[in-house]
């Protein structure tokens, strides 16, 4: 594995928790300098990709999970390559949660929705159809175009008060602000949050999603952890916080998307609903299972080393008895599987992915080339390494041919395990 680059300007290392200020932030995770997980290669930058520090860290006032390494957020996402869409498991979750969210709106006149991080619009969309006057912001530009090919207004750009007052000005206050799988991408909370707030009518209601720290921790998702994902969530650490800006969380609901989300509900200060009984019994258990203590990600970072001397020594063993083993799927996720690892193309020869924006690409650090779905059906490994495992039903039943062939798939995570 070649040496990577290292960064100048484009990276800084926070000092202080950017939920509570706190600079009691204790790192229990390193994972040494790894590439940017979503920056798969063009052949001439193989070997050119830039390094930056990824430690995992805990505030131990508020408990809030986090990344301290920043990296700019227009290197990020100046190129970025995942479509929402891609996935069906992703459209029909999308699809379902438009339909809860025009329910709820029922009965409010010209009801006005806002999404931050709209991606390719697989949210956006189906609100549309359903009449409902929608937004997106979406800082990707590549991604804005995609959004906008399927009849949506996009903004180009990265949410904050400004451009909330733009939003304001020009189309009038929100009846709901949306994030989803992109409040753990922001550094600055506090601006976003502001920003919300601002846009949001008396009353208005601010509604995302998040991968839930606490699945993370009992599933070992720790190829969750990369740059682009700066906070890891509970409600132990966020639901103080967003009370402390001016949002009140008054709804939890657990969904299976990125194997192990929540969904939270919060309304501007100004209304204050009851709680549910799912958000308390969820902060209840929170409190029983520790979450937010250092004992308990000290015993998650010695499972996850465990994990990684595992994965490579498997991998090994199937090379050393001669079988053929290829990776299915490309996530962002993945690559920092791959990376913590040490697995390269000498162990995996090629990875297959669903995207056509990826063909010919080459995962960030481990430099393996990504090739088309067929690549897989017409040449069958004896083993399929299933980076993508957060959506190993959907992939079982694409590929009943190569497993009815005898081909086995490894799945990583939660646990070493093959399937077929």
């Amino acid at each position: 594995m070649r040496t990577l680059s290292n960064p100048d300007a484009d990276y800084y290392r926070r000092k202080t928790c950017r939920a509570c200020g706190s600079r009691r932030v204790r790192p229990f995770l390193d994972f040494g300098r790894m590439p940017l997980a979503g920056n798969f290669l063009l052949k001439s930058e193989v070997g050119h990709e830039r390094a930056y520090p990824l430690r995992i860290s805990l505030c131990h006032d508020c408990s809030l999970v986090q990344v301290l390494d920043v990296v700019s957020p227009k290197i990020v996402f100046g190129d970025y390559r995942y479509l929402s869409s891609v996935t069906s498991t992703l459209r029909t979750h999308f699809e379902r949660y438009a339909a809860d969210l025009a329910r709820e709106l029922r009965g409010v006149g010209d009801p006005f929705v806002v999404e931050i991080g709209c991606n390719d619009g697989v949210l956006l969309k189906p609100l549309q159809d359903r009449g409902i006057r929608v937004l997106g912001v979406e800082p990707a530009e590549n991604v804005a175009k995609v959004a906008r090919g399927r009849g949506l207004e996009v903004l180009n750009g990265f949410f904050d008060e400004e451009l909330s007052e733009r939003i304001r000005r020009e189309h009038g206050p929100a009846t709901a602000v949306l994030a989803n799988n992109v409040f753990a991408h922001i550094d600055d909370l506090k601006t976003v949050v502001r920003g919300i707030v601002n846009l949001l009518r008396p009353g208005g209601i601010f509604v995302f999603e998040v991968h839930y720290l606490r699945e993370l921790l009992r599933l070992m998702q720790y190829d969750f952890f990369y740059h682009e994902h700066l906070c890891y969530y509970s409600l132990t650490a966020l639901v103080p916080f967003l009370e402390r800006h001016g949002l009140h969380v008054y709804d939890v609901k657990p969904i299976s998307i990125h194997s192990g989300s929540i969904r939270v509900h919060a309304r501007r200060s100004d209304a204050r609903p009851r709680p549910t009984g799912k958000l308390v019994s969820m902060l209840s258990r929170e409190h029983e299972e520790r979450i937010g203590t250092p004992p308990t990600y000290g015993a998650f970072a010695q499972r996850v080393a465990s994990h990684g001397v595992a994965l490579r020594e498997a991998l090994t063993k199937l090379r050393s008895e001669g079988k053929s083993v290829a990776g299915y799927g490309a996530p962002g996720r993945g690559n920092t599987l791959l990376g913590y690892a040490k697995i390269d193309r000498g162990l995996l020869p090629f990875i297959v992915d669903a995207s056509p924006s990826r063909y010919g690409r080459f995962t960030p650090g481990t430099h393996i080339p990504i090739l088309p779905v067929d690549e897989f059906r017409n040449h069958p490994p004896d083993v399929g390494l299933m980076l993508a495992w957060s959506y190993h039903r959907e992939i079982l039943s694409k590929e009943t041919a190569f497993v009815r062939g005898g081909g086995r798939f490894l799945v990583p995570l939660p646990r070493l395990r093959f399937v077929r």
